[in-house]
């Protein structure tokens, strides 16, 4: 992964980014975002010398820079900055506050707000299906925390799933993962057949679930193989061992790592935002193990 060494040390002037920014987005050289066509030139200032900045068209004979059309577009902030939080963002394994993010950065908070929402939208999911063995479970996220200083006599604090954002994703076996938020209240079976739908291969691959009953009926469309969490947490494999154990426990600890970030790192997400803080953590979770998941987020900001 991309440190900030290294992007102070591959791209130390705005120049430098604006013109790594045009290698990810024209690997073939520059194209018109207003009309598609490749007869484009450096546009001119008024002294007639070319600028770094923008290109001209020779078609539609309109101006345009790099970050036209991107997350980029209309920014006031200079580009280093930009992949500085990116590379941020994907290095902090369990988020990255903007409070955190301004610090670092010496900016305001609420601009650097905004700048990582726009980064979490481009983290849109790519649309593969994921197959091989893969866990599927559901968890929910918000609602009110348990009083700091509650004492072990004191009567419960609420439990269950009242004023929670329910979330279901599934995970390849040590491959990717993929997430989703629910409206509020309980996950129905018809959630969890479109997801299935929508995520795996189902030719392709065996799923893992626990015994909750909306998973009820899967097996009509995919291999489909279960667990009872009140006798064990990872039993042998019931397709004669070719699948390896039965266990639900990658996808509770993607879980795991998404309530971190929660509590320990955002401290609160509406259900609103939801969905764009799920996209950070499931692309950093994919690219953990790649070691061009930088470029491939500049790829993404450029081509939303």
């Amino acid at each position: 992964m991309t440190s900030l060494v290294e992007v102070y040390r591959r791209w130390p002037t705005n120049a430098d980014c604006i013109a790594h920014l045009e290698s990810v987005r024209w690997p073939g050289g520059p194209l018109c975002p207003y009309c598609g066509a490749d007869r484009v030139s450096r546009n001119r200032d008024a002294k007639r010398t070319a600028t770094a900045e923008r290109w001209k068209c020779q078609r539609c004979l309109r101006s345009f820079s790099v970050t036209v059309g991107t997350i980029f577009h209309r920014t006031h902030v200079d580009l280093q900055r930009w992949f500085l939080l990116i590379a941020l963002m994907l290095s902090a394994r369990k988020g990255l506050s903007a409070m955190q993010a301004a610090r670092d950065l010496d900016m305001r908070r609420p601009t650097v707000w905004s700048m990582m929402h726009r980064v979490r939208r481009a983290m849109k999911d790519d649309g593969r299906l994921l197959a091989g063995i893969v866990e599927m479970d559901e968890s929910f996220v918000g609602g009110r925390r348990r009083k700091a200083n509650r004492r072990d006599d004191d009567e419960p604090g609420p439990r269950g799933t009242s004023g929670k954002t329910p979330v279901v994703g599934a995970v390849e076996r040590g491959g990717r993962v993929k997430a989703k938020a629910v409206k509020r209240g309980e996950i129905s079976a018809d959630d969890l057949r479109r997801f299935v739908a929508a995520t795996i291969d189902c030719p392709r691959a065996v799923l893992t679930t626990d015994e909750y009953a909306g998973y009820n009926g899967l097996n009509a469309i995919v291999a489909h193989r279960r667990i009872n969490h009140s006798v064990a947490y990872v039993e042998r494999d019931l397709f004669s061992g070719q699948f390896g154990p039965v266990h639900t426990n990658t996808i509770e600890g993607v879980w795991a790592i998404l309530k971190r970030a929660i509590f320990g790192q955002f401290h609160h997400v509406s259900p609103k935002y939801l969905p764009l803080y799920l996209n950070e953590i499931v692309y950093r979770y994919n690219a953990r193990r790649h070691d061009d998941g930088f470029n491939v987020a500049l790829y993404l900001a450029v081509n939303p």
